[in-house]
Order: C-alpha cells, then structure tokens, then sequence
C-alpha cells in the first residue's frame, strides 16, 4: 500500500528525502518507502519546485555548489520557474542578528508547496521508521514555529513514548527527529530541517526565522483543530 495515500497500491518505491537535495557522493542510506504513481508524481512536482528555489536561502556548504550548479541546470529545463525566480526577486531591508537592517536580496517562497511536500515527508518517516500508516481518518498541519512557537514545539516532543527518533543524513545536509505517540492514534510529530536550514522572512509579522526547521503534526482532525500553531 502507498505509504502517502494509504488508498492505492503501491507502484515504486520512493525517496522520502529527494536524492538531488544531496551531494553524489551522499546519497547512501535515504529512507524509501512504498508509493502509487500518483503520489510520486506529485511529490516530484513538487520536488522539483523546492529544490530550484531553497539553495537560495540555504546555510549548508553544500548550498553554494547546489546554487550554482545544481539549480541552473534543473532552471534550464524549466524557463516558466526560471522566469517566476527572476520575477519575484527583490532586495529589501530585513534585520540583521544584530537586529540592524541591512538591504538583503530575496526571493518569494510559495509556503503551501513547501508545506504539501513536508507532509508527504511525514507520512512516509511514520512508515519508514515504525511501519505505521497514518490512519485514513488522520491529516497532518505544517507550519514553521515562531520564537514564540517553540515552547509549543517542545511540549510535543515532551510526549511520554519509546517511539522516537533522531536522525541526519548526507553531512547534515538533512536532519530531522520525530516521535510517535503510544496512546492517540495516529499522532507524531516531526521536527524537519532542509539544507543545514533555510533562512525565511515573514513580512507580514516581521520575524526572520534563521536556521529554520519545519514541523509536521499528524493526527485526528479533532485533535489538530484544537491546536494553535
């Protein structure tokens, strides 16, 4: 059975993490698990798009050979995203660490791709790591935690189970830890963080979130509802 969809059969067997995000001589050891056509088609759209736009605001060492070699090539075949980048390219004056602003070259970010993928990559460590499917009657929530966000974050993974894991993967290139509850059906909580993370600006709050990971919660719609993220 599909591991994303959990309806149809499964027709691959698919990376949870893109084998392009690492470098050739890492790629040893990414989780797969089982996926329909349909799913796996669109999680490479999905793909494609993520990793044609994140290396610009990566802080791996990896990002600068993925910014300059990598994303030019994936670019050349697709001139419409190519020419979306160039368009929506600004420079604008966002906060330093020091908390001085500074004029910063930025690039929009559509959040719901990046949210859609990182839930594909929750179901699919439930199952790779646990053998869990997510219940059909289960749905997941992505969000990117605030500085005030945190103390919630940390309450989750204050979950009381054996069901955890702490894991990176191509020289930290990816890192992530997750835990499954033992008592609510269907609920983990993944904490996910992409190319030694990814420096985003929210501009309608004003936070600058460096370093930054995203979280996945699966669950009961019930149970998500009466979450505040």
């Amino acid at each position: 059975m599909c591991a994303y969809c959990r309806k149809n059969m499964s027709a691959t067997a698919d990376h949870v993490f893109p084998r392009e995000i690492f470098q050739l001589d890492q790629r040893d050891c990414i989780p797969k698990v089982p996926s329909c056509i349909k799913c796996n088609n669109r999680k490479s759209k999905l793909e494609h798009y993520l990793l044609s736009v994140l290396p610009f605001g990566a802080t791996h060492a990896n990002a600068h050979r993925a910014l300059s070699i990598d994303v030019p090539k994936r670019l050349n075949k697709n001139r419409k995203l190519h020419a979306q980048i160039r368009r929506e390219q600004r420079y604008r004056f966002m906060p330093n660490a020091d908390g001085e602003f500074e004029k910063r070259l930025t690039l929009s970010l559509d959040h719901e791709i990046l949210h859609e993928f990182i839930g594909f990559v929750g179901r699919g460590l439930l199952f790779y790591h646990w053998g869990e499917y997510l219940p059909l009657d289960c749905t997941y929530r992505v969000f990117t935690p605030s500085p005030t966000g945190l103390k919630f974050l940390d309450s989750l993974f204050g979950l009381s189970t054996s069901y955890r894991v702490d894991t990176k993967l191509g020289d930290d290139t990816v890192k992530y830890k997750g835990v499954l509850s033992e008592t609510d059906d269907g609920m983990s909580v993944w904490a996910i963080q992409l190319l030694g993370g990814i420096t985003i600006a929210d501009e309608i709050k004003g936070h600058v979130f460096r370093n930054s990971f995203i979280v996945v919660v699966t669950g009961t719609r019930q149970m998500l509802d009466c979450m505040q993220f």
